[in-house]
């Protein structure tokens, strides 16, 4: 199985965000044991949305975390392929998904169709075959 992190659920994850970190090990903890080692994967996208605001406050500590992050060894970064450009157009089109959202979401689809979603936005659930875990 493959869990594919939303942004948030990477920063949730980086920063150990409250109250949002502690659910979302719970989540991780569940699904580690059922899944038993699952690969991760991340967007390209998720890489920029990640980094903003650290960079923009010279938070370099963080960076570094952000970086060690992005080059687990179990950790595969999508890059944005016209494959999933197209249908993040088609799912933005649709489904009324910010343009970020529908490239998170194409790239999860686009991968594979055994892929967890895991997000704290539930706006992702509207989106068809896409199966999320919402951290509340």
């Amino acid at each position: 199985m493959h869990l594919f992190l939303d942004a948030c659920a990477i920063i949730y994850w980086v920063e150990m965000t409250e109250p949002h970190f502690a659910q979302f090990s719970k989540i991780l903890q569940l699904l580690k044991k059922k899944y038993h080692k699952p690969n991760f994967i991340a967007s390209s996208l998720s890489l920029l949305e990640c980094r903003v605001k650290p960079m923009r406050e010279n938070n370099e500590d963080l960076l570094k975390h952000y970086q060690d992050f992005f080059t687990m060894n179990n950790l595969t970064i999508l890059n944005l392929s016209f494959e999933i450009i197209e249908h993040a157009t088609r799912l933005r089109a649709n489904h009324q998904l910010r343009t970020p959202d529908a490239l998170q979401a194409a790239s999860a689809l686009t991968f594979s169709d055994k892929v967890l979603f895991i997000t704290g936005d539930a706006s992702f659930k509207k989106v068809p075959n896409l199966e999320v875990i919402l951290i509340h």
